[in-house]
């Protein structure tokens, strides 16, 4: 009996033992593991005092610049300079020969309209038409029938207060027809008939002579003005070479086309006294501003009437 109750007591102190020990052997380790984490946190905090410390680098969100506003420039306001004055060529003028009169009864930058009255020199037979007409830039360009029946065409130029008419009729069926080519004046010419005369009947024009061959010039003041499409559309390209060749037969330029000399060696004004070939290597030094640039003009024209086959 004793020996169990021994076996029993010795048993309790081991297992008290036991219990001592493993209860002292995790404290040690708490206290270990405690000490370790104080000795890191140590650490840490030695660590952190050993940083340089450094102010905060602040960030700036940058301001955007501002869009620069063009400059509006301002549209210029165009000025139409109008190419003549139409108060300037209201009512009466004539030709330079007393047989024609035109009385401009309405006209703007933009329609004229105007009488024409035709008489022969000893006022015994005339004509007479009411025309309108549409104004381009200086200029209007127009056609009608007279009161015999005559069909006529022609233009007329307002120029710094001048005005120049060319009216001619292709196929006249009158004695008297409409004819002008001249810069108009404001002083009537009064005709006086010669009371002896006889009257004498008026040929029949010749159908293959062109309608300014009856008068002296296609264009008398080539020389110094500026001569406009719609004046010169009005011819053929015929017409057209013999206008050009005008310029230099003035200057007294020979021709050796024998139509050409034949045409200038019929007007009055002509003298040719230049050899073409002398003439044509000084021409830069006889032409004006105004001849050069019809000179173009006429021969811009005269290819494209050549081309339409007119």
């Amino acid at each position: 009996m004793r020996k169990k109750q021994r076996l029993k007591i010795l048993l309790k102190i081991l297992i008290s033992l036991f219990i001592i020990f493993g209860a002292a052997a995790i404290l040690l380790a708490g206290i270990r593991k405690t000490r370790i984490e104080a000795r890191q946190k140590q650490e840490a905090m030695e660590a952190l005092k050993n940083v340089p410390t450094a102010a905060p680098t602040v960030s700036v969100t940058p301001s955007p610049s501002p869009t620069p506003r063009p400059t509006a420039t301002p549209t210029p306001v165009p000025t139409v300079v109008a190419a003549f004055d139409p108060n300037d060529f209201w009512d009466y003028w004539y030709s330079t020969d007393g047989t024609a009169t035109i009385n401009v009864y309405d006209i703007s930058l933009d329609k004229i309209s105007f009488s024409f009255y035709q008489t022969d020199r000893n006022q015994s037979q005339s004509v007479s038409a009411d025309v309108t007409a549409e104004v381009a830039g200086n200029a209007a360009r127009f056609d009608f029938n007279d009161s015999a029946g005559n069909r006529a065409a022609g233009n007329i130029i307002f120029d710094k207060g001048q005005l120049y008419v060319r009216i001619a009729t292709g196929d006249p069926v009158s004695s008297v027809y409409p004819n002008v080519n001249c810069i108009m004046s404001r002083d009537q010419v009064y005709l006086e008939p010669d009371p002896t005369a006889t009257p004498i009947p008026e040929e029949e024009p010749d159908p293959t002579q062109t309608d300014t061959q009856t008068g002296e010039y296609f264009f008398p003041d080539s020389d110094s003005r500026y001569l406009t499409d719609e004046e010169v559309a009005v011819y053929s390209s015929d017409q057209l070479e013999l206008a050009k060749n005008e310029i230099y037969a003035r200057h007294g330029r020979q021709f050796v086309t024998q139509y050409i000399s034949d045409y200038f060696n019929s007007k009055s004004w002509y003298q040719g006294t230049i050899d073409p070939d002398t003439f044509d290597a000084q021409q830069d030094s006889i032409f004006n501003e105004y001849e050069m640039s019809n000179i173009s003009k006429i021969a811009e024209w005269e290819e494209r009437k050549s081309g339409e086959g007119n």
